[in-house]
């Protein structure tokens, strides 16, 4: 084991600091490419601030023929397998007054579940067994999934590597996926994917019909500088504003691409153009900022630009070296940059260029054309929030879209590339898709993020909700937004982890928010990140470091609780108001937009119970707000059981509930909501269940409980040795937070029957006594045929070691397993885990142990 995984607390804070910005910035690198090669690849949009980028793996574009509006993504999606499950509705869609929309843009609910094979359900009667789920594969043969049709544009879907996941928070948070197939819930050659990539072609976008505006190309000047040789053309198609470098080199050296601020405050995304198969690294897209919503006057000119450098054989060698490499290339890049010295080692070095792009608004979106922006919001305190703003595909001056709103992950930019397909884990929709839909969609930086001013606070209320509150007023002066009334613009929101969040919080105190799909957030941050008043430390730092290499600005008393926690195990008062006051929590009394929850079954940041708690306070509130739920194999962890079949399926689906839920509360557009189950989710093996009742409300699971005993042993507790992770596929820090098979522990076996369902929080029971340090130890399910831990999730179980007998009877994290032919779990009681880096020691007996497994109330089929 690595000396990195023995240091104690300050040591591993030392590190972890250490290795941050490395760590995080692993998904920013620089485009690469050999001159005369198309080369492909990933990476994340940039802020305002000038950072090494490369292209999303998001291949698509809305297109400017308005009659393939809407077309491609349904196409794609209508690939997934049919999901027919027998779901009941719950609550009515709500009534519309008649509003202008977009021509040939509405397409009906039902139409897009249908195109994405979801076959409403006939009636059936009502009895208990109506009301449970129903398997879409039989159990015996569980593993069984037929696979969608293969496009013959599409090679088949390769599955996601197991472990890769080097992008949790930074990649999956922002919304991109890279291309290689590291997101695992994202196929790296997804039909989706593919299908808008055609679609997008740019002789497509060149043959675009009068109904929508024409591309127009301008032509800068060529630009040389050592070998290197620039002549960009910048163009406007369907509301973006786009281009291409048209880099070469001199020598046939490979090209990185570095993007750097606008003049006036714009953003410029580097390689994210798609063309067939990929996206095309010289490519990019701008959003200009919009000084004319503050003069009133018209668009100006706006420019920005692109460092251009070659790699030789040299550099390539020195900056690949370990710790040397580091220092080496801002030495070489400084190098680059200066006059006479950059001319003399360019043999070298490799020369480099920045090249200036002039982007004439005013002439490339005359008058009021609809054009993709961005600008800065005043919030409520005269914060400005940095906001971006994306026309519905195809919508021309004097028409009007509703609009969704959508919020990134923690430590990332609101989302700036107009050709993303997916968002947060792989199962938000993209911009593209959302554009594609017909609404217009805005995303912002949030407050002490990025190009937004102000103090992050996680999501307060009465601070980043009245910014959104803000951003949706500002919304309804824009002649492009539908409005319910003045003031009131047809608005949903749509987003995953920090973006979840602000969803709740947002619409539980703005009642002009018309409904919500958040994804893989919190109920509470507290229950979250202190559960039993035991500090998740693996998981606070990353977070924190996720937030310090984005160049956050911090509440000072975050940093507090984060260090107390993970030196001393503990959260001050102060600390825990701060978390306590972040986020929905009782606010969910007064949510009346219609919520549909999405959660991550390996999840071991906001586990399962979080959307469980959600759903209760949302369903217990005294409006009867339409509600429904599902969890997916994905959130913040790796789902490494599916194939690229079984994810795609399951993408899709998530894509089709979510416009399905926009459809019907916001657009007001049929009654496709109907059609999304009450619960639904998908097992260790990517397979789909649904029900007609919520995993909490009685006659969901059977009476009795399947319940195993044991009569327990002797625990040693020691840090590291023999407990339950890191993780051994993933690099330091990341894999602190996958935990593994533990040495020291007390296990008991748990077989359940062949076709039993477990799907909710099992009861975990026992009676000790010991002394020590240590304030809790760990309880995990060993899934026996794979070796994986269930759910990627580990439950802190606290014990107080002062030699008394005790008993303690806790939940543990809720799971869904579905046992196959020969499958097993064995329930493991350890000393230590990564995720929680408990630092105490002692010795605990353990006597009287059970555990209550909670199984599904399958119906008998006659």
């Amino acid at each position: 084991m690595g000396a990195a995984r023995c240091v104690g607390r300050v040591g591993g804070l030392a590190v972890a600091l250490g290795v941050g910005v490395a760590v995080f910035s692993g998904p920013g690198a620089a485009w690469a490419d050999s001159t005369g090669d198309e080369a492909s690849g990933g990476g994340t949009p940039m802020g305002r601030a000038g950072a090494s980028t490369a292209a999303s793996s998001g291949a698509g574009a809305a297109a400017p023929n308005r009659s393939l509006r809407g077309g491609a993504v349904r196409a794609a999606r209508s690939q997934a397998p049919s999901t027919s499950d027998g779901a009941s509705p719950t609550g009515a869609p709500s009534s519309r007054a008649s509003v202008a929309r977009i021509p040939s843009v509405s397409t009906s609910s039902t139409d897009r579940q249908a195109a994405v094979s979801v076959t409403a359900p006939a009636a059936e009667p009502e009895s208990l067994a109506s009301a449970v789920a129903t398997p879409e594969v039989s159990p015996p043969s569980i593993s069984a999934q037929s696979a969608p049709p293969a496009s013959a544009a599409a090679p088949e879907p390769a599955a996601a590597p197991a472990g890769a996941v080097s992008a949790v928070l930074s990649a999956a948070d922002s919304g991109t996926t890279d291309g290689a197939g590291t997101d695992p819930l994202l196929p790296a050659a997804s039909s989706l994917a593919w299908a808008l990539a055609a679609v997008a072609r740019r002789d497509t976008m060149a043959a675009a019909s009068v109904a929508a505006p024409a591309a127009q190309v301008t032509v800068g000047e060529q630009q040389t500088n050592n070998g290197v040789t620039a002549d960009p053309t910048v163009e406007f198609v369907d509301g973006i504003i786009q281009g291409e470098l048209n880099a070469t080199s001199a020598s046939g050296s490979t090209l990185t691409y570095t993007a750097e601020e606008g003049s006036n405050g714009g953003k410029l995304d580097i390689g994210t153009v798609p063309i067939p198969g990929g996206t095309d690294p010289q490519s990019f897209t701008i959003l200009p900022y919009a000084n004319w919503l503050d003069s009133g006057g018209a668009k100006g000119v706006e420019t920005f630009n692109v460092r251009i450098t070659e790699e030789t054989g040299f550099t390539q060698f020195v900056t690949s070296i370990p710790l040397v490499g580091l220092l080496a290339e801002p030495i070489i890049g400084l190098l680059q940059r200066t006059p006479f010295v950059s001319t003399l080692l360019a043999p070298l070095i490799g020369g480099s260029l920045l090249a200036t792009i002039d982007v004439d608004v005013s002439a490339l979106a005359p008058g009021d054309t609809p054009v993709a922006f961005t600008y800065d919001v005043t919030s409520f305190d005269g914060t400005q929030i940095s906001t971006n703003f994306f026309p519905a595909a195809g919508i021309q001056a004097g028409e009007t879209a509703p609009t969704v709103l959508n919020g990134p992950g923690l430590g990332s930019p609101g989302e700036t590339d107009p050709y993303n397909l997916a968002g947060t884990f792989g199962s938000v929709p993209g911009v593209a898709v959302i554009r594609e839909e017909g609404y217009n969609i805005v995303t912002w930086d949030p407050r002490g993020e990025f190009a937004s001013g102000g103090v992050l606070q996680l999501d307060n209320p009465f601070f980043e909700g009245r910014d959104t509150s803000a951003i949706v007023s500002w919304a309804a002066d824009n002649p492009l937004v539908e409005l319910n009334a003045p003031d009131d613009p047809a608005v949903g929101m749509i987003g995953g982890s920090y973006g979840g969040g602000i969803q709740m919080v947002t619409a539980a105190t703005d009642p002009r928010i018309d409904a919500i799909v958040p994804n893989g957030n919190w109920y509470s941050l507290m229950d979250a990140l202190y559960p039993s008043e035991v500090f998740k430390s693996a998981w606070s730092v990353l977070l924190l470091l996720d937030l310090v290499e984005a160049g956050a600005r911090i509440n000072n008393q975050i940093y507090e609780g984060v260090f107390t926690g993970l030196l001393g195990g503990f959260l001050t008062d102060t600390a825990q108001a701060v978390i306590t006051s972040s986020g929905p929590t009782s606010l969910l009394n007064q949510l009346q937009a219609p919520t549909l929850l999405i959660q991550g079954t390996v999840d071991a940041l906001f586990p399962l119970d979080q959307s469980v708690l959600n759903a209760e306070t949302i369903a217990a509130n005294p409006w009867g707000t339409p509600l429904k739920l599902g969890w997916f194999c994905g959130g913040h962890g790796a789902c490494t059981t599916g194939t690229g079949t079984t994810l795609l399926a399951q993408q899709n689906q998530l894509f089709a509930d979510t416009l399905a839920w926009l459809d019907t509360y916001v657009a007001g557009t049929g009654s496709g909501a109907d059609a999304v189950p009450v619960f639904q989710w998908w097992d260790q093996n990517v397979v789909r269940y649904t029900s007609d009742l919520l995993p909490f409300e009685p006659g969901f699971n059977q009476a009795t409980p399947y319940t195993a005993t044991s009569d327990g042993g002797t625990l040693g507790i020691f840090p590291i040795i023999g407990g339950s992770g890191p993780g051994s596929n993933v690099a330091f820090p990341l894999n602190l937070i996958f935990p593994t098979e533990a040495g020291n522990s007390i296990s008991v076996d748990l077989t359940p029957g062949t076709g039993e369902q477990i799907v909710g929080a099992p009861q975990l029971s026992f009676t000790y006594s010991g002394l020590g340090t240590s304030n809790a130890v760990y309880a995990q399910f060993i899934d026996n045929a794979t070796g994986a831990i269930v759910g990627n999730n580990v439950t802190a179980v606290p014990v107080t070691l002062d030699g008394r007998e005790r008993t303690v009877s806790v939940p543990l994290n809720d799971i869904a397993y579905t046992v196959g032919a020969g499958d097993s779990l064995t329930l493991q009681i350890t000393d230590w885990s990564s995720i929680f880096f408990n630092a105490g020691i002692g010795v605990v007996d353990i006597s009287n142990v059970q555990i209550d497994l909670p199984l599904r109330a399958i119906p008998t089929t006659t």
